[in-house]
């Protein structure tokens, strides 16, 4: 008897474990304990404002030009100093990325927020998916040479990557391109990366977003935008112009 209760009392920690490491919004481990404000405490708290106290506060809280922004927004029209370089970098450390993920740097929250989001991404698919690491941080050289052999509406010009900004990676998963190999990958992205701040940049083409879609590319924003961004449907180059250059 005692050792079918300690059998039972393990067994509840390791599926209540599950959970708390889960993504929100999908279905529950056996044994379902919300307790969303232990993984992700900014998340939970947006979601008991009201979306008129979120737009109000938001842009207020946010600098979308400055170069150490993590909502800097970039284009040709926005780019980088030429001289910027980030003091908070870090490498990533993940034992739920595919590939290794000291290999690749990002600033010092980014890479803490991407470590929970791909341990999350794991667990939902019971550790036998794991984002692949395809690219973050690129040198302004590294960019030149790229834009030689790309199309612009492909490849960022130097100075206005997100890649040079230390804020984004591009993701695949089991080394496999996500669009390629299996669209559910990518839809578990888009139902959840805004938890941790992250969002897909290109989306709906030139007209919107300035590049082609790109499914693979994730930016962060910070948990609050990424959230605001994903509830109203909106790309960031979309938000960034309607709601914050048409208004200077």
């Amino acid at each position: 008897m005692k050792k079918s209760i300690i059998l039972l009392f393990w067994w509840m920690i390791i599926f209540a474990g599950n959970n708390v490491f889960s993504f929100q919004n999908l279905a529950p481990a056996p044994i379902n304990f919300q307790m969303p404000w232990i993984y992700n405490p900014i998340s939970w708290f947006y979601e008991q404002r009201t979306k008129e106290e979120i737009e109000k506060e938001m842009i207020s809280k946010m600098d979308f030009y400055s170069d150490d922004s993590f909502q800097k927004f970039l284009d040709d029209k926005h780019p980088l100093s030429w001289n910027y370089e980030a003091n908070d970098i870090v490498k990533i450390n993940s034992d739920f990325t595919s590939n290794k993920s000291s290999n690749f740097m990002l600033r010092k929250k980014v890479a803490e927020m991407f470590e929970w989001m791909a341990r999350a991404f794991s667990n939902e698919f019971w550790f036998k998916a794991k984002l692949t690491i395809n690219s973050a941080r690129r040198s302004q050289k590294l960019q030149r040479q790229l834009i030689s052999n790309c199309s612009v509406w492909r490849c960022a010009k130097p100075w206005t990557s997100e890649h040079e900004a230390w804020l984004a990676l591009d993701l695949w998963v089991n080394g496999w391109n996500i669009k390629a190999w299996d669209w559910k990958y990518y839809q578990r992205l888009v139902d959840n990366a805004h938890n941790y701040g992250f969002h897909n940049s290109y989306q709906k083409w030139m007209a919107v977003d300035g590049k082609i879609v790109e499914p693979r590319h994730w930016r962060y924003v910070w948990v609050e935008l990424a959230t605001y961004l994903h509830d109203h449907n909106q790309t960031f180059a979309e938000y960034f112009y309607e709601n914050i250059e048409s208004k200077i």
